[in-house]
């Protein structure tokens, strides 16, 4: 993954204050605490609660304010210090601070670009697009009764032509997570189920099963096939999300072939520089 792509992951900031949105204010005009004259802001709270931990960060943000303001105040209580001596004009922390800086500045300018790349506009252009090429097929929708044996899975076959309800005997025998569901799978096309459950799917007739065990690696089914249906093109929120994936990473191919245009660039082997940070 190149460099340019890697700005591209950026989490998600959520707002966890319990405010009342009618009543809500700008977090950073929230006063949290102060220190002299320093102000730190809810903001601020909401800067430092992002950066930490998603274990830390699922509990209530009552329990953990406390420990991120104190842990603020630290902070800017060192920083004080680290002025007073001079450690601002270290060779070593100056270089430090531009390489962040620049990456915070790669990283927003990115941001901003991609957002510019998703607009209605061309997301409507890549569903339209995917509505007129779109191919009918068939959608299968099947149940089915997961068993380890193939004995257990005649005797099921036997008890439905008995007239046993199917969905009864997933409920009871299944070993497939679709057990407590009456065995029910959904809608699924060619190429989403293993092969022979696919192939002893598509050669049964609305509402019959299988007369002897299927074999996957999961065990042996007992499948009944519900219904076939021709498959219709998702709709826009179906597929919304995928298409701002598609138009990003396009975007994004397109921007680093963009910059990379007419530049000198040289990478270095990894075992070379491996052996200079080695020696």
């Amino acid at each position: 993954m190149s460099s340019i792509k890697m700005f591209f992951i950026l989490g998600k900031i959520l707002l966890v204050f319990s405010i009342n949105n009618a009543l809500a204010e700008n977090p950073s005009k929230i006063i949290a605490a102060k220190v002299n004259n320093h102000i730190i802001t809810a903001q601020d709270v909401l800067n430092a609660l992002k950066r930490l931990p998603n274990k830390i960060k699922e509990k209530p943000l009552s329990d953990i304010y406390p420990n991120i303001v104190n842990e603020l105040i630290n902070q800017h209580l060192i920083t004080q210090q680290a002025y007073k001596d001079k450690l601002d004009l270290n060779k070593d922390v100056v270089n430090l601070l531009k390489k962040n800086k620049n990456q915070i500045m790669a990283k927003y300018w990115l941001n901003n670009f991609l957002t510019k790349q998703v607009n209605k506009e061309t997301v409507d252009e890549y569903y339209n697009n995917y509505v007129k090429n779109f191919k009918t097929t068939k959608e299968f929708n099947a149940s089915h009764i997961l068993l380890k044996s193939k004995k257990e899975a005649f005797e099921i076959i036997e008890k439905i032509k008995n007239k046993s309800k199917f969905s009864e005997l997933a409920k009871k025998y299944s070993i497939g997570p679709s057990g407590k569901n009456e065995g029910r799978l959904g809608w699924f096309q060619s190429g989403q189920m293993v092969d022979a459950f696919e192939k002893a799917t598509f050669a049964l007739k609305k509402g019959s099963i299988t007369r002897v065990p299927v074999k996957t690696k999961f065990g042996y089914h007992v499948i009944m096939l519900n219904d076939v249906r021709d498959a219709k093109p998702k709709t826009l929120n179906m597929v919304k999300q995928q298409i701002v994936e598609r138009i990003k990473k396009f975007s994004l191919s397109n921007l680093e072939k963009k910059i990379r245009k007419n530049q000198n660039i040289t990478i270095v082997d990894f075992e070379d520089v491996a052996k200079k940070v080695n020696n």
